[in-house]
Order: structure tokens, then C-alpha cells, then sequence
């Protein structure tokens, strides 16, 4: 996984490989809600939570149910300065 600390967010861009071990697309309930397709790829926005799918996660009404992974979750953007980027 690729870290990108920024002013206000932290950017996780992950390999096609990472992206099927740690977020488990296609395993209903198992699958992380918070994996994200963009132009640059696939992204955890597990630190940059999107309102709609905050909102959508808490009612309820995703396929997906799973709540980050232990590997992002171990990890800590805080106190990180923007511009820093990191391999996890």
C-alpha cells in the first residue's frame, strides 16, 4: 500500500493484489465498505471516509460490511507531516 499524508487527508492506493487480499471485493459482508476505484486506481478511503458511504454503512443498506482491515487500522497518519509518503 502506497501512503500519501496530505494537508487534510491521507491518500492509500493499493495494487490490484493488495486490493483482493485486504479488502476482499466480491465476498458480500466480508468485503471492506470503505474500498474505492478512481483514476489512479484503487484507494482505501478508511481515514477519508466519504458522507455518502458513511451514511449509507450505517443504515445499513451496503452489501459490503466490513469496517477497514487490521493492517489500515494498525496504521496512524496522525502527527505525519503533508508531503510524506510511506509503503505499509
Amino acid at each position: 500500500m502506497k501512503v500519501q499524508i496530505h494537508d487534510w487527508h491521507t491518500t492509500i492506493l493499493l495494487s490490484w493484489d493488495e486490493f483482493k487480499e485486504y479488502c476482499k471485493p466480491g465476498q458480500g459482508e466480508d468485503t471492506c465498505i470503505w474500498a474505492v476505484a478512481g483514476p489512479d486506481g484503487f484507494e482505501c478511503t478508511y481515514y477519508n471516509k466519504p458522507i455518502s458511504l458513511v451514511q449509507r454503512f450505517e443504515a445499513g443498506k451496503t452489501v459490503a460490511k466490513r469496517d477497514g482491515c487490521d493492517k489500515v487500522k494498525n496504521f496512524s497518519p496522525a502527527g505525519l507531516t503533508a508531503g510524506t509518503y510511506l509503503e505499509l
